[in-house]
Order: C-alpha cells, then structure tokens, then sequence
C-alpha cells in the first residue's frame, strides 16, 4: 500500500491541475480535525505546502495527504476520539482515495488496527471451560469435573516507528497451570543486520505444520508437538531472508515445567526437577510454492536434562507396570539429551499436501541406586521418531477433509516438550517403552460459518508391554459438532472412545462439554 500511495504523491502536480473534485471549504470540518490530529502528533508525514493551517487545498491534496498520514500514524498518543476521527476522515475522502488508486478498505483495516492498538495497548483473553463426564468399566461410579482447561488474558503493546518493538504478556489461570502466572513475558525488538531479538519468558512452535488437522478448536485434547512449544526463559534471535527464516534460542529451564518446585528426592544428589541449558537452532526453507524444507535440533545440557519417573527393567527399559504413571518413582534421569529433526512439506495443489517429519535423539541415560546413593550408567541406543502425513483440504473433496498419518517410535524417545506421544485425553505417556507404531485418520467437515463436525480414529501397537510377551493395542475412536454462536463464543461437544488395557476388557468413555469465550 505504501508503494501506492508514494505514486499517488508524485502524480500530485499534474492530477491537481485536471482535479475534478472541488477545493474543500475554508469552514469543511476536516480542517479541524486534521489540525486537531496533527497537533496531538498523531498524523505526520505531509509534503510542503500541502496543509498549513486553513489555506483552501483541493479535496485531492487532503486525501492524499491523509492517505500518507494513516501509513506512518502513531498511535501511542491517541486517543479514542482520534480513532473515531479518522473513521470519518476515510469515508468522507472514499472517492478521492480510490480515484488515487489507495485501496479504502485496506485503509479501513489500517484504522481498524490502530482502534485495536489505541494508545499502544492491546488486552485480550480466552477462556474455555470444560464439563467432563467420565465412565471407566473398572469404576462403576461415573467421574464428572468442571474445569477450566484454558483461562489466559493476552497484555500486548507496540510501539516505536512501524511498531517494530513489541511486549507481550500471558496471565495463565487455568487448572493446568496449577496457579494464577506469567507464562508468557516477552519483548521483541529489532537487532542487528535486520534481525529480531526476543527477551524473556516466551515460546515457539516448530511442528505446528505437522499436527493433527481437521479437528475444529474445541475438539482438540492433546498436543502433537515433540521437542517445541512450551515455556522457556531465555533469548531468541529470528532472522527472515529470501527463502525463508532462521531461528536460535538460548534459554534456562531450571525448576519443571508443571510448577511442583523442588520437590523432596529419594536421591540427594537432584535438587530440582529439571536444571538444564537449552540450545535450539532451526531453518524453514521455501524453496517454491510447492516445497519446503525445516531442518533443527535441540540440546539440554545438564546433569537432570530430563527425568522420568518410572522404574526401569533389567534391560534399561521402562517398566511397563507403570508406564500408566510416568512420573511415579523418580528412579531415571538423562544427561546431555540432544534432538535433531528434519521436515519437508509438499503442495501438490492447493488442496493436497504430503508432510513428512523425521527426529533422532541421543541422550547419557542413568539410574538411581537407592542402596548406594549413586547414579548407574545405563546402556542405550539412539532413539528415532518418524511420521508421515497427508493432508486433504475440505475443498477438494466438498463436503469433508481428510487427514493420514503413520508413525514409528523407537524404544525410550522422549517427547521433551510436555505433549503425550498419545492423544488419549484418560492416559498419557511422555516416553515410549519400547518400539511404537501408530496410525491416525481424522475427517473434519465445515458445513458452514456456524457449524462444524468431525471423526477420528487412532491406533496404536507397542512392541512386547504384557508380561507374557504380547503386544499393546490401545485405540481411540472420537466425533464432535462445534457451533459458533457468533464472533466471541464458540461450543462443542465430543465423546471419545479410549482402550487403554492389554486385554481390551478396560475401556474409557469421555465425554465433554465446551464452552470457549474470546475478548
């Protein structure tokens, strides 16, 4: 739009002497109001000549003038009354803009993100509250809670010239944050050779082109992010070049993730849950339209990289009687855990896409021997994760999308980032016990902007998990109808279908009622 407008501004000269529109009035309010604006430093950026004080100008040269005015506005010293004065500005000069070629409703959505940033600050929320129903066959009485599985307020506020800095804060209440906090508390400023440097508490997603699609937002239950998107303390830097981006992140991780603080150990030598530095370094190539490449890697480095608590079996392996309760006895840590991964992404058109993640992980496994009081070396192999997906927009197909997805987990990959390797909204499992292959399908349908649906189907098989050898089959079947109240509220309601046991005697029915509110 910017390009436009300088056009506009260079053609003044001779359009002014073909001007078909009138000269505005000595006594037209907008003289009031631009000199109102100008003097509160709001609009700025008029060539010589074009405004001084109330001498008669051409409607042209006001809309012009306005145009480039709305393109470097500073909102920090605005106020409400300002907006709503330049709304009427915009509509007034409608013709005029468009005989320059400056696009009104783009000017539209300008003024509308400065109504959204009004003196700097933007404050918005989500809130989510969930009624769950919950019957297990081993349990005859039912198990219902009210939760809220999302409560957060967003505080933002931009500044300097094009709002290149940025602070952003996230006040977390809901029940999984375990108390009222600051998850998020960031700022983002403009670096050296045109990069960007964050500060702070934030977090990035490096896999969100590779999760599960197809399921409306209030039919989710679980991550599917491995080594990315939760919360660290540190530095980020971003770069964006032609073909894409780079990313690096220094942070600390001292103290765990889910807020249980220094909790008492059977082995003395740990003094928190997690005390750790993490490296991460990441490249998103877009080499054309159709083909991209991700490439990155992870490094805890500290003696408590990760711990696990659950007890290991003579082999080093996971003991499979309580791999329903991952943190149960504190018995294993890893030392120096290193991720790297690889991802590539294919449009075959706009509605049909083939993805394909790999990562391989490498870590200094030990365990606790509570008779010495020491940590055991353990020997382990490398562990790997792939996936592969396809992912088919609803438009293709008309009255439905479709998502595949196949995947395999070697024995003792950890799923770093808090995300269960499984979505089971009854059971979660951080690490997988031993080799794990996986199949997902999910079908979403959009009926229209009120209504939406979906199906889902997902299998699992883990390799040798029952005393006598056999395999481990859970499986989830789950379906959902989301309505959109209207712009703020949105409600869906989902049952899931979970077994969980060896013997597929023990299954799990959920059912949930959401409510999500945006402000």
């Amino acid at each position: 739009m910017l390009c436009v407008l300088l056009v506009a501004l260079g053609a003044g000269a001779s359009f002014a002497a073909t001007n078909p529109f009138m000269d505005v009035p000595m006594n037209h309010w907008a003289y009031d109001a631009i000199g109102q604006l100008a003097a509160h430093g709001i609009l700025s950026g008029y060539p010589d000549g074009l405004y001084k004080g109330k001498q008669q100008t051409t409607r042209y040269e006001m809309a012009s003038a306005l145009a480039r005015a709305l393109a470097v506005v500073d909102m920090t010293k605005a106020s409400k009354q300002d907006v709503e004065m330049l709304k009427k500005l915009v509509v007034e000069f409608k013709d005029e803009l468009e005989a320059l070629g400056v696009r009104v409703d783009e000017l539209d959505e300008r003024v509308a993100v400065l109504e959204d940033r009004l003196g700097g600050w933007h404050i918005h929320g989500d809130l989510a509250l969930d009624i769950n129903y919950q019957k297990n066959q081993e349990s005859p009485d039912p198990d219902g809670e009210i939760t809220f599985d999302d409560a957060k307020i967003w505080i933002e506020r931009t500044w300097g010239e094009d709002d290149e800095y940025q602070f952003v804060a996230r006040l977390n209440g809901g029940d999984y944050a375990r108390e009222v906090a600051f998850d998020r508390f960031y700022v983002e400023m403009p670096f050296f050779f045109d990069s960007r440097l964050t500060l702070g508490r934030f977090a990035w997603n490096w896999e969100k082109d590779y999760k599960v699609g197809g399921i409306p937002a209030t039919g989710s239950w679980l991550g599917d992010t491995q080594i990315t998107d939760w919360q660290w303390n540190g530095l980020g830097l971003t770069k964006n070049f032609g073909l894409g981006t780079v990313q690096a992140v220094v942070a600390h991780s001292g103290g765990d993730r889910y807020g249980m603080n220094n909790r008492a150990e059977t082995i003395p030598t740990v003094d928190t849950f997690w005390n750790d530095w993490m490296f991460m370094l990441r490249g998103s190539f877009q080499f054309t339209e159709q083909f991209a490449l991700d490439l990155g890697g992870q490094a805890f480095i500290g003696d408590n990289a990760d711990r696990r608590y659950t007890d290991l079996d003579a082999d080093g392996i996971p003991d499979s009687a309580n791999v329903g309760e991952p943190y149960q006895n504190g018995d294993i840590h890893f030392k120096n855990l290193w991720t790297i991964f690889a991802g590539l992404r294919f449009n075959f058109n706009e509605n049909v896409a083939f993805k394909g993640i790999f990562y391989h992980q490498d870590m200094n496994l030990e365990q606790a021997n509570t008779r010495t009081v020491t940590w055991d070396k353990v020997d382990r192999d490398n562990a790997n994760h792939w996936a592969v997906m396809f992912d088919i927009k609803q438009a293709l197909l008309k009255f439905t999308s479709v998502w595949l997805e196949y995947g395999q987990y070697k024995e003792r990959f950890i799923a770093r980032s808090g995300d269960s390797i499984f979505y089971a909204p009854t059971f979660g499992l951080y690490f997988a016990p031993d080799d794990m292959k996986y199949w997902r399908v999910v079908l979403g349908q959009e009926w229209n902007d009120k209504w939406a649906t979906h199906l889902f189907y997902y299998g699992y098989k883990v390799d040798n998990m029952g005393n006598d050898g056999k395999d481990w089959k859970p499986a989830e079947f789950g379906l959902g109808v989301q309505y959109n109240l209207n712009d703020y509220t949105t409600m869906g309601l989902n049952y899931v279908h979970v077994k969980s046991d060896l013997d597929g005697t023990d299954n799990d029915n959920v059912v949930r009622f959401r409510t999500a509110v945006s402000f």
